[in-house]
Formats: structure tokens, sequence, C-alpha cells
């Protein structure tokens, strides 16, 4: 029997009803499906016609089959494909690893760090990796919660978990940052290690800047840099991590629209970040004057000074930096920054650019997929062609 044409109020009913039952907003969903939000409130409203890719990408984002989202009810007990995101949280909630030895683990969490790092395909690397260690991590943390090995399982469990707060925030599951957050800090306390517990502080911190708690980022990060020169005194590990976690209040403040008081942060930790040079990457942390720079990029793109942003840019020099998300990052924001200034062939070089780096980050990044989708709508016809080969080969629906 031939199936009955489907309508665009239909599609556009189920999109929202998944939605709201997946609890999130439209802004939230369309972001993780590379969308805009109007776009996707058109959808929902019936004035739009999803195309298929869209679909798949709806679907992505929903956690459920596309099929679904077509009005196929044999599809509707089917059991979603587990994303990456997916596969961590069930690792983190479901155990089922088996104690390892601690020096095998201690590899294993390195590794894992120096491709997240380093690697332009972290994801395709990374990410089947990650469930086992996380149940292996938490078998030994159990096996030896009272050992004599305790406090080495327990600091390398707060480096896995501090990981899986970045990794976990790019796949979207930001709520599974909080809690690999939360447990990194547990499990630096049990490693009874101030500075491991700075680190995981910091990370908290970052946490509570996605989730907007400006205030209560400022807070934590000024307490936690304030106990860890108490508890070891101004060593530079110490002296790093209160720079470090300096920068967390800095972008507080200015997401809070303080901008005055995050450039004054940033203007006092400076000099300390040209003293300490290379001695400052503690916990990943990679606190240094290229660091501070970065961060006063994002501070100006916040208050919309592209020029004193790409002065900054000029300034710094990214050969210095190991980190490829970091130069990436540092693509991203030049590519805002000509964004705003309306140059258009800008946008284009620096997204190409971070292309290069890391093109699984492009692929992953909402705000990269909506700059490169006001290119294909631009004026420049040569830089709409090149965008739109762009978007071809992320697979970007434009």
């Amino acid at each position: 029997m031939a199936r009955a044409p489907r309508s665009n109020d239909d599609i556009g009913a189920r999109v929202r009803v998944h939605r709201e039952r997946s609890g999130k907003s439209q802004a939230v969903i369309a972001g993780l499906a590379g969308i805009s939000e109007d776009y996707l409130g058109q959808i929902e409203r019936g004035r739009k016609t999803p195309s298929a890719g869209v679909i798949q990408a709806l679907a992505a984002a929903l956690r459920v089959p596309a099929g679904i989202l077509l009005g196929d009810s044999a599809t509707d007990t089917a059991a979603p494909v587990l994303r990456g995101g997916d596969r961590l949280a069930l690792a983190l909630m479901s155990g089922g690893g088996e104690p390892v030895d601690v020096a095998a683990l201690v590899s294993r969490t390195e590794s894992a760090w120096n491709t997240w790092q380093h690697s332009g395909h972290r994801y395709t690397e990374v990410l089947p990796i990650l469930p086992q260690l996380i149940r292996d991590t938490e078998a030994t943390l159990r096996r030896d919660r009272h050992g004599a090995d305790r406090r080495r399982v327990a600091a390398v469990a707060s480096e896995l978990y501090w990981l899986l707060r970045t990794v976990t925030r790019r796949v979207g599951r930001s709520d599974l940052s909080y809690l690999v957050a939360d447990r990194g800090v547990r499990a630096a306390e049990d490693a009874d290690d101030p500075i491991g517990l700075a680190v995981a502080r910091w990370n908290l911190g970052h946490v509570l800047l996605i989730s907007n708690e400006y205030d209560a980022a400022i807070e934590l990060a000024t307490d936690a840099a304030a106990t860890v020169l108490a508890d070891v005194g101004a060593t530079t590990a110490a002296v790093a991590m209160t720079g470090a976690l300096e920068l967390v209040a800095a972008m507080a403040e200015a997401r809070a629209g303080r901008l005055w008081e995050a450039r004054d942060r940033l203007h006092k930790v400076h000099p300390t970040a040209n003293r300490l040079r290379g001695a400052g990457n503690v916990g990943h942390t990679m606190f240094g004057a290229l660091n501070v720079g970065l961060y006063a990029i994002a501070v100006e793109l916040q208050a919309g000074d592209a020029i004193e942003a790409l002065r900054i840019t000029e300034t710094l020099d990214m050969t210095e930096c190991p980190s490829v998300e970091r130069r990436f990052t540092c693509a991203l924001d030049l590519a805002r920054a000509y964004e705003l200034r309306r140059q258009e062939t800008g946008v284009l070089l620096h997204l190409l650019d971070a292309e290069q780096s890391a093109p699984e980050d492009l692929q992953y990044n909402p705000a990269a997929h909506d700059m490169i989708r006001r290119l294909v709508q631009g004026t420049r016809s040569p830089t709409r062609s090149q965008a739109a080969r762009l978007a071809d080969r992320l697979g970007i629906p434009v």
C-alpha cells in the first residue's frame, strides 16, 4: 500500500514533540543540529520543509531515529544509535570495567590527553577509547579505595575527569560536564594533592561558565586560588594555577557584561604569565602569555571590539602553541572578528585555517556552521562558492 504523503505540519509537530520531551530549548536543539533557531521555529510551525540532511541532524540532536520524525511507526520502538556522548553517559552510569594495573591506567590516560590536545582528528581517535577507559578507571578506584595505591589511582582518575569535561561539552553533553567535573573534584580530594584540587576546581569553573553561572565561577576561582597558595605556598605550580584561575574569573566577568573588570584581571595577571613562560602548563591548563592573549581576544570579541581583538592577535606567536584546540579557537575567534568587520574574505580564510588545524572541531562546532551559512548567503560570489564547498566537505546543510 502506498504511504500517504507527509505534510510539513506533521514533521514539524513531531520535531516539536520530541524536542519538548527532551527538555531542551529551540536554541539548544538548533545549535546541536547546526541550523538557526529561527529556521527550527519555522520547521516546527510547518512553514519550512527540512531537507533530508536537516532531518538527520535534528534526529541526532533529539536522539531519536530519523524515521520517527518522518512518521514511520515501525521505527518508534527501535533503539536509537548511541552517539559518542551517549556512550560516555552509559560508561559513567553503568560501570562494568575491570581493575587494571595503575601504570597502565596512567599511560592510557596520558595517551588520550595527548591525542586530544594535538590531533586534528581527535574526536575519531579519542571518543572510541574513552568508554572502556572510564569503566576500567572506576573499577580500579573501587579496588584500591583503601589500598596503598589509592592516592595514585585517584590522581589519574581526576586527570581523566578533567579530559571528560572538555570532551562532553564538545559533543553536546553539557549535562555530563557537571557530573565529570564534580567527580574530578572528589578524586582530587582523595588524592590529597592541593595542586590537583586547584586544577579540578579550575575545571569546574569552566562548567559554571558554560552554564552562565558567572558569579559562582568568580567565587570558585577566587577561593581556589587563595586555597592553593595557602596550602603549598608561592611555588611555580601554585602561582601558575592562580593565574589560570584568574583567567576563568576574567572570562566570567566579561560574559556577565563587566568588561573593564575582565580587562583589569587580565592586565594584572599578564606579568606573571610572562615570568613563568613555559612553566605554567599545570594540569593541561597551559597558563602563559599566549593563553592570556587568547583570553584577551575572547574578551574583546565579547565587547564587540573586533579591531582590538585583531590588534592583540598581531602580538601573539601561535607557533608557540602546542595545543590544536587553542589554535582552532584562535582561528575561529579571528573569523568572528572579521565577521564583525563585515570582511567576508577574512572570515573564510580563518575558517579554512580552522579546518586545516582541526577539521573535526569545525565539523562539530555550531557557531562555525552559522558563520559558514552566512558566507554562503553573502554578497561576494567567490567567497560564496568557496564557503559552499566548505559546507559540503563538512556535511553542513545550507
